[in-house]
């Protein structure tokens, strides 16, 4: 699903590119003047009338809004355009704020659940080791038995 915000950044643009007459060369060779070169098949595809793709904000919208929306005009249009850009941003922040959010409590709900489970383990640690230290002492117990009776065996010889 494309999202609304750049499908009406997309539809500004498309505006923008209208009234100042530019084609879709034009951005084309524009884009890669700037440094951020956008294809002609794409920029096609941007101003199609089909909203079927999710086009990179950073890599191919905001290269074509530049082309189109160059710092030293002030018209209306463009003050949208650079709205709507503006509250893309914000929104791309806030999914990235949200997922980070996400992740940080997926990440304190591992780390709780893993505390307590070393908090049990460590439980059942100490269990055993007195379980082996009651087996040992027993063993000793049994073996100083074994050893008396066989004393005594011996000396009844």
């Amino acid at each position: 699903m494309v999202n609304a915000k750049k499908t009406e950044l997309i539809s500004e643009l498309k505006a923008l590119r209208i009234e100042r007459g530019i084609t879709y060369q034009q951005i084309a060779d524009k884009t890669e003047e700037n440094g951020h070169p956008v294809s002609l098949s794409t920029i096609k595809l941007v101003f199609s009338d089909k909203h079927n793709h999710d086009h990179d904000y950073n890599n191919v919208l905001k290269p074509i809004s530049d082309v189109l929306t160059p710092p030293s005009d002030d018209d209306t249009l463009e003050l949208k355009v650079l709205q709507t850009r503006l509250e893309l941003k914000e929104e791309i922040i806030n999914q990235y704020q949200n997922r980070l959010e996400n992740k940080d409590k997926k990440h304190k709900d591992r780390e709780i659940f893993y505390m307590n489970l070393i908090e049990h383990l460590q439980e059942e640690i100490s269990f055993k080791n007195e379980q082996i230290k009651h087996h040992n002492e027993a063993m000793d117990r049994k073996d100083a038995t074994i050893k008396d009776l066989y004393n005594k065996l011996l000396e009844s010889r």
